[in-house]
């Protein structure tokens, strides 16, 4: 029984820093890494990794959950009640903080996006999950709204709210942290008061 047990607690280690390989590889800027390169990383063959994942799709879902897990940790809560200053002031910081945090990896599955089921999955969730919290967030305000207002409303600070729009800011308009933050802040705070 104690042998039975080690070799489980083993293959769930390795399974483990296989998917932990996985998105330090991603992390790094290797956008696509071959099933070799992310055994290197995690120190056991190749032959390893397809022991533990039945192919590099599984390996990609293993690695989106951990790197859920990992980023929701890192968070700061979404605030509801306050006033709207204050709600606007912690949605945008939980989004700076998210953004900045899944970078690395958010670049590379968006080249993958495309062929990955997993991937287009996981950022419908994140899609859902953000309008959510942003529904969540400005209930007060969005319930004031015509339905079809709302909705205009709710997509437009979605995309506000997106890495694609922080990358537009971050990377193209070359702005700090602190200077896309405001940025931020004054285009949600323009949108809500309309």
């Amino acid at each position: 029984m104690e042998a039975t047990d080690g070799r489980k607690a083993r293959s769930q280690r390795t399974r483990a820093a296989v998917a932990e390989a996985m998105l330090d590889c991603l992390e790094d800027g290797l956008l696509r890494p071959s099933a070799k390169q992310v055994a290197e990383r995690a120190g056991v063959s190749t032959r390893a990794v397809f022991r533990h994942f039945d192919n590099m799709e599984a390996l990609l879902e293993e690695a989106a959950q951990l790197q859920i897990e990992r980023v929701i940790g890192q968070l700061p809560p979404v605030v509801t009640e306050g006033s709207l200053e204050q709600r606007i002031d912690a949605l945008v910081l939980h989004c700076v903080r998210r953004n900045e945090i899944i970078a690395p990896v958010r670049r590379a599955a968006l080249l993958s996006e495309p062929f990955s089921k997993v991937i287009r999955e996981r950022h419908a969730w994140m899609r859902a999950a953000a309008r959510r919290q942003m529904r969540a967030a400005f209930a007060p305000e969005l319930n004031a709204l015509s339905e079809p207002q709302r909705s205009d409303r709710i997509a437009a600070l979605r995309a506000l709210l997106s890495f694609s729009y922080w990358e537009e800011l971050r990377r193209h308009a070359r702005l700090s942290t602190d200077a896309a933050s405001r940025v931020l802040r004054n285009v949600v705070q323009a949108l809500l008061r309309r």
